[in-house]
């Protein structure tokens, strides 16, 4: 490759600057005060693959890339003019045809007048980070352009997306809540979104969020949003978090999914399921006509037969005190007894809303047993209690589980009422279950049920009996189910059925 070549009689200075330009890696050039290319060390001449006479026409040798070409003619024209330094970057083409960008500068070197000697140019290749500064500008192009199509499909998701700090500190909103809301970006984020929580559920989703927080562990929890027309409607929460390798929470995740449909439909469910708990108890209490009457009319008739006998006592002479005092007491007792009864059968016939509290399950089942003791001695029926004692109170409402005990009852009943040469028994046992549960179990020995229908007996209209509605099994389930609890079927150790049922301790839920 052709180069500027040394005279014998060279300047050592001059030698030396050779001999170190020739060592760069990079081009150095040297150029006249005119602006013509007088020297190119080895590295220009090898890249460009050009002689120094060709290096000096460089303005129509294809050198210098044409997109290029036009402004450094330019720009070093104008530095030729005026002095000042060059400076641009611009593709220089290789040896094989390929271009690569270079950082080219361009130094004047002047004498002690100030007058320009030569110009000194120093072409550093760019071109990879060039390349790199393409790709990723192009990177960050995608990735704006990823955020933005990112940002809309969040828009479009129907429901509330939200991210907060890993203190809880809300970030980020979709458009979704601010068209719901009607709330400004400046207003909503951080805590400002709690204004939109109902008062009554305020504390409590309060308190579920902060103890998220501290646990850094995912829920979700249900809660009324206030809209931008000031009407509430019920959201699910969720809450995930996002965490670390060390399973610190770095961020929350979390998305409010509109239930207000399904809240109003459970509403109406829970009226349906009542109103169909009613009729189911007024059917059961049909079948026990004959037992309630004689529930009523014992107690009436020890108050009849005790009035007429306190009459006879004060009417003697003298009159009988102390025997008519005891007669007084024994019409009390028996008027009592009449009252309970009547208070019973006021309550299960009663539509009151279900309300939960402590349930004392063997008073309950004790009460029940009053009212059907009658017609169990009737069908000639053997009854044994097995209660525990003591037993934790369940939480639930008493009418409802009552309800299912009698209809436990009235079914253990009918399932004996064909047997012929096998005892009658009927076991009725309360125990706990578990730490947070207790049951009650109602067997008897009729002929059991078949493990086909040990399912099917609790779908709704499923009936075995001739005359049943079949709805009294599925009514029971979906009470227990609504306390949180569980009823099943399986065989008795007597040889035929035993019904059982599970509800959740008081204190379990306390």
């Amino acid at each position: 490759m052709a180069k500027t070549e040394p005279s014998g009689s060279e300047d050592p200075t001059i030698a030396t600057f050779r001999a170190l330009a020739d060592a760069m890696p990079a081009s150095v050039l040297l150029m006249t005060p005119d602006g013509q290319v007088e020297y190119a060390n080895e590295q220009a001449v090898a890249f460009r693959g050009a002689s120094l006479e060709e290096q000096r026409a460089w303005k129509n040798a294809q050198l210098i890339h044409p997109d290029e070409l036009p402004q450094a003619i330019e720009q070093w024209a104008h530095c030729v003019a005026t002095g000042d330094r060059f400076e641009m970057e611009y593709r220089v083409r290789r040896a094989d045809g390929a271009y690569r960008w270079f950082h080219v500068r361009g130094q004047p070197v002047r004498d002690a007048a100030g007058s320009i000697q030569r110009w000194c140019f120093l072409d550093v290749d760019v071109d990879d980070r060039k390349r790199g500064e393409a790709l990723l500008a192009q990177t960050l192009a995608e990735l704006a352009a990823s955020k933005q199509r990112l940002r809309a499909l969040i828009d479009t998701v129907p429901g509330f997306v939200w991210q907060a700090a890993p203190d809880g500190s809300v970030e980020f909103l979709n458009q979704r809540w601010f068209d719901y809301t009607g709330m400004q970006p400046e207003d909503a984020l951080g805590s400002g979104w709690t204004s939109r929580i109902h008062p009554a559920d305020a504390a409590p989703l309060g308190a579920y969020w902060h103890a998220l927080l501290a646990s850094g562990e995912q829920g979700s929890f249900e809660a009324r949003l206030r809209g931008a027309d000031e009407r509430y409607r019920w959201f699910l929460i969720r809450a995930v978090p996002l965490l670390d390798d060390s399973g610190k929470v770095l961020r929350w995740y979390g998305q409010n999914t509109d239930i207000e449909d399904r809240k109003q439909a459970e509403l109406s469910l829970a009226r349906v399921r009542s109103e169909l708990a009613h009729v189911a108890r007024v059917a059961s209490l049909g079948a026990l006509t004959a037992s309630i009457a004689h529930e009523v009319n014992q107690p009436l008739a020890g108050i009849i037969t005790n009035a007429n006998t306190c009459m006879r006592m004060l009417n003697a002479d003298p009159p009988n005190l102390v025997g008519a005092r005891e007669t007084v007491r024994r019409t009390l007792r028996d008027g009592n007894r009449a009252s309970d009864v009547v208070k019973r059968l006021r309550a299960l016939f009663a539509k009151a809303d279900a309300t939960a509290e402590p349930l004392d399950l063997n008073e309950a089942t004790r009460e029940v047993l009053a009212l059907v003791s009658a017609e169990l001695d009737r069908a000639g029926i053997s009854l044994q209690l097995r209660f525990a004692d003591p037993l934790p109170p369940a939480w639930a409402d008493r009418v409802q589980v009552q309800q299912v005990i009698l209809n436990l009852l009235l079914n253990a009943s009918e399932a004996m009422s064909a047997l012929e040469h096998r005892t009658r028994r009927l076991c009725v046992t309360t125990a706990t279950e578990g730490t947070d549960r207790v049951r009650l179990s109602v067997s008897d020995s009729g002929d059991g049920v078949d493990p086909h229908d040990a399912e099917r007996i609790f779908q709704a209209f499923h009936t075995t009996k001739r005359s049943g509605m079949g709805i009294g099994l599925s009514v029971s389930r979906s009470i227990i189910d609504s306390h949180g609890g569980s009823l099943w079927v399986e065989s008795a150790e007597m040889g035929g059925a035993q019904f059982a049922f599970t509800l959740p301790r008081a204190e379990a839920r306390a």
